[in-house]
């Protein structure tokens, strides 16, 4: 599935149907050399925002992506790094995604040989929780951006990419030459050999309710 750079292009114009500047700043992500920006950059360029208001996460996306990484710490941080965050990733001139939570082998980093510049080894797992991506500007639909972004990763040599979309209870889970599929938190997911579902994994560290 490829969509090309074109249709990726981002469609910013003012009512005069001149072309917007968009500081570098605002950008989120690039993608085959387009560029993607936050959402609410408009907020910020207006004055209405600031610029830490849009590039944090919210409340759902952190406690998600922060119970991802204390759930697989113990399972998986023997031989790999669990790392959450704003992660970028390079992977060609003009194509640096960023992600929300890698699984890298830790053969792979260290300390002493980072260099303060993105990741340009593929993480064996990677896990958005929606997005802070304007779709809104992009000249195909937001599912369009999620297609592309997960194949553009896949095609990097990511083993597993797991969208988890908070609104509708839902996770989409890629691999590569498998049929994407679409399911409920309810239903069983398998990320790099361990099976387990989006609901149990929070029912697991949500305290109990006292009954009133």
């Amino acid at each position: 599935m490829t969509i090309s750079a074109e249709a990726l292009k981002p469609r910013v114009r003012t009512p005069r149907k001149k072309i917007v500047d968009v500081p570098p700043y605002l950008v989120y992500e690039t993608l085959d050399g387009v560029p993607v920006f936050y959402k609410g950059w408009q907020n910020v360029i207006t004055g209405k925002q600031k610029l830490e208001e849009i590039m944090g996460y919210g409340d759902i996306q952190l406690y998600l992506v922060n119970l991802l990484k204390d759930y697989f710490q113990p399972i998986f941080g023997k031989e790999y790094w669990v790392w959450s965050g704003e992660a970028g990733l390079h992977i060609a001139h003009g194509s640096n995604p960023s992600l929300d939570f890698i699984i890298v082998p830790k053969s792979a980093f260290s300390l002493k040989n980072a260099k303060n510049k993105y990741i340009n080894t593929p993480p064996k797992v990677v896990i958005e929780v929606d997005t802070k991506a304007d779709t809104d500007t992009l000249s195909f639909s937001e599912d369009g951006y999620y297609m592309t972004k997960t194949q553009t990763l896949l095609d990097f040599g990511v083993s597993e990419v797991i969208w988890i979309y908070t609104q509708f209870k839902k996770v989409l889970v890629a691999k590569p030459n498998q049929p994407w599929l679409t399911v409920n938190w309810t239903d069983e997911i398998e990320i790099m050999g361990h099976s387990f579902t989006i609901q149990s994994m929070i029912d697991s560290f949500e305290p109990a309710h006292e009954q009133e």
